[in-house]
């Protein structure tokens, strides 16, 4: 959540910035309301799918419908429980004498049966989309009439807009079958990865279904039940389209789920800003991607990499451009009008935090440029219209600089002035050419180095030193993926742009006692086997070359190139504005945006999603206590990776890989060293 700086907003400048208070969800009572209300809700389609199940056949269907009629699908919420009931009732018959011994049970059973389907709705809305609390979930869950697909078109029209999403997208039909899977599993189904099965291949043949179960009433005909079987049979035979296109999933249950969603209510009261924010970001983190690829070289053919400083620090996206130019126009300028006072090794990697925070500050940055070109928005509807125009923008600059954390904001604010009436090219171009710092001048501002004591200086050049060494082997590492990725895909000629993206704490923490001393590490260190990272290749073939492209690779955190070698390494597309991200678990926790390949496997898609939803340990770790062997939870992973998306303040460990000598003076004075802060 963003809250307006009191300090900051003087005159008409409204500055916005990490709200104190994160935790945005209702009361306990009032969530307690919600979810009995979500019930009722249930409780209604449950009262008429079983009136027209009322059959003589208790033992085929009414114990079934007991048993594993949850309320989980891809169709209106009476037609899924019938659906349910129905293919459940086409296994292996219930012995009679059983049925007639449980059929006293059934009110308690019933109850049971309703709640558990609540806590599968509530799983596929979460499992569907990231950044969602169970909270947030029943809410829209509300709004829908308890119809999961309705729910889920009202999440995407209130985090941007339905243009942005793509129903037939690989990204989209892997969500979809993540949902379900963990929606059965939730709802404590019997066989949940057959019943999700069952959904995903009924997906392109809904219409006869709907049209089947619409003849179900009371003292229906048993062939209506062998009608659906071979319904089921018949289009879970037909194959899949080829690998390139895209499997669809989702396309005809969204149609279908359009029509039922016409008389939901719209959102209008509830304001998740929470959510809304992590989206935005999700898409300023494209655009920081994209601009990346599209980084022009520095004069005198000098690498790119060149620029990686003045991005971190000051390339932000806000500007009379597209969001993309403006991180490019912003970096190549503060490159120029501030150049770095030292000048180290170029590196081939940005730091992952930084990034982020950079992306971070930017988000804050034209929240305050709305709010100041419009004073009567707030916060939350600054973050709407952000998504709806995808970050374009046109003044306000100084209020977005303060927000931003620009270390220069006047300067800045004057410079993106004088640019209103040029075109992208023309600034590129200007800033690209000798005697641009001349054109663009800084006003009299000028880099100073920083004073600081001998020790703490010595600490932060042997940090430094330290996050170098790291990334280097890093990028080695990453280097070696796309050479083995090369020699399988021969043709081609492929070079590192530059690892834009790391997370390190990929399938973990594994403290099992045989793997720590196998090791030889200590203890109370979490253990993670492997890393998910992003990077920019160039790709040239012949005489032909084309702009960098965007990859994904899975690789071992142990200096194990054969390990590596069995591992993942592909390309990737960039992710469009608004577009959901293929789920990792791994890091959504930590709250580091790595974009994952959608046709792919890789750890944190599935798997560890579905244990989670079980309350299952990934690793049976012996050095954990009683009280914290649930690691990842939905709304762990919330809490845990919130800091990371708020994150504006300070600079991490790894800024200090751009620190040299010249950035710093070195203090003489007699003043006590101990509280000198860095």
């Amino acid at each position: 959540m963003a809250s307006l700086c009191p300090k900051a907003s003087t005159g008409r400048l409204r500055v916005y910035s990490p709200a104190l208070e994160y935790d945005t969800a209702p009361w306990k009572k009032e969530r307690e309301h919600d979810r009995g209300f979500l019930l009722a809700k249930i409780q209604h389609h449950y009262k008429e799918a079983l009136e027209r199940l009322t059959v003589r056949w208790r033992s085929d269907v009414q114990l079934r419908f007991l048993d594993e009629g949850i309320c989980v699908g891809l169709l209106d919420p009476v037609s899924r429980i019938i659906a349910n009931t129905l293919l459940a009732a086409t296994a292996a018959p219930v012995d009679s004498a059983s049925a007639l011994a449980d059929a006293a049970d059934g009110p308690r059973r019933r109850g049971y049966l309703e709640r558990r389907s609540l806590d599968g709705l509530v799983a596929f809305l979460t499992c569907f989309f990231p950044y969602l609390a169970d909270w947030e979930a029943i809410r829209y869950l509300l709004l829908a009439e308890a119809d999961p697909l309705v729910a889920a078109r009202i999440v995407v029209e209130d985090r941007g807009g339905l243009r942005c999403f793509r129903a037939g997208s690989d990204a989209t039909a892997g969500a979809l079958g993540l949902a379900l899977r963990c929606a059965t599993v939730a709802a404590r189904h019997p066989r949940p990865s057959q019943l999700a099965d069952v959904w995903l291949a009924l997906s392109g043949g809904l219409d006869k279904a709907v049209s089947l179960l619409s003849a179900v009433q009371a003292n229906f005909p048993r062939s209506i039940i062998s009608s659906f079987q071979t319904l089921v049979k018949e289009t879970a035979a037909v194959p899949p389209p080829p690998a390139p296109s895209p499997t669809a999933l989702l396309v005809r249950p969204w149609e279908l789920a359009a029509g039922r969603g016409k008389q939901a209510i719209k959102v209008t009261s509830y304001q998740h800003s929470w959510s809304l924010r992590r989206v935005l970001l999700d898409t300023i983190h494209g655009f920081y991607l994209q601009a990346l690829a599209r980084m022009p070289p520095p004069p005198a053919g000098g690498s790119p990499s060149r620029y990686h400083r003045s991005l971190l620090k000051a390339g932000h996206c806000y500007g009379p451009f597209d969001p993309v130019t403006n991180i490019i126009v912003n970096t190549i300028w503060y490159e120029a009008a501030f150049p770095p006072l030292s000048r180290l090794d170029e590196l081939d990697i940005q730091g992952t935090l930084s990034l982020m925070r950079i992306e971070a500050r930017s988000f804050y940055g034209l929240v305050s440029f709305l709010c100041t070109d419009d004073h009567d928005l707030s916060a939350h509807q600054a973050m709407r219209r952000l998504l709806e125009t995808d970050l374009s923008l046109e003044e306000a600059f100084r209020a977005a600089a303060i927000a931003a954390w620009h270390p220069m904001p006047d300067a800045q604010a004057g410079f993106l002035s004088s640019c209103n009436a040029m075109s992208a090219e023309a600034v590129v171009l200007s800033l690209l050419q000798d005697g641009s710092q001349r054109q663009f001048s800084s006003q009299g501002f000028q880099q100073q180095p920083a004073s600081i004591f001998p020790r703490r200086f010595n600490g932060i050049m042997a940090d430094g030193r330290e996050q170098r060494r790291a990334h280097k082997k890093i990028f080695r590492k990453v280097k070696a993926a796309l050479s083995r990725y090369e020699k399988q895909n021969p043709g081609y000629s492929y070079q590192l742009h530059v690892v834009c993206g790391v997370n390190q704490m990929v399938s973990g923490p594994d403290n099992r006692e045989e793997f720590i001393m196998k090791l030889g590490k200590h203890p109370d260190i979490d253990y993670y086997h492997h890393m998910h990272a992003n990077f920019l290749v160039s790709v040239g073939g012949g005489t032909c070359s084309s702009a960098p492209i965007l990859f994904f690779a899975e690789l071992s955190n142990y200096d194990d190139d054969e390990r590596d070698g069995h591992l993942l390494c592909c390309p990737v597309d960039f992710p469009p504005p608004g577009a959901e991200p293929v789920r990792c678990l791994f890091c959504e926790h930590e709250g580091i945006k790595i974009v994952h390949p959608a046709q792919e496997r890789f750890h944190g898609r599935e798997a560890e999603f579905e244990k989670m939803i079980r309350g299952e340990e990934l690793y049976e770790n012996d050095y954990y206590p009683a009280a914290d062997v649930e690691v990842y939870t939905s709304e762990r992973m919330l809490r845990h990776s919130e800091f990371v998306a708020h994150w504006v303040y300070g600079i991490p460990e790894e800024d200090r890989m751009y620190f040299g000598r010249n950035d710093f003076i070195i203090r003489t004075d007699d003043s006590d060293e101990d509280y000198d802060d860095g």
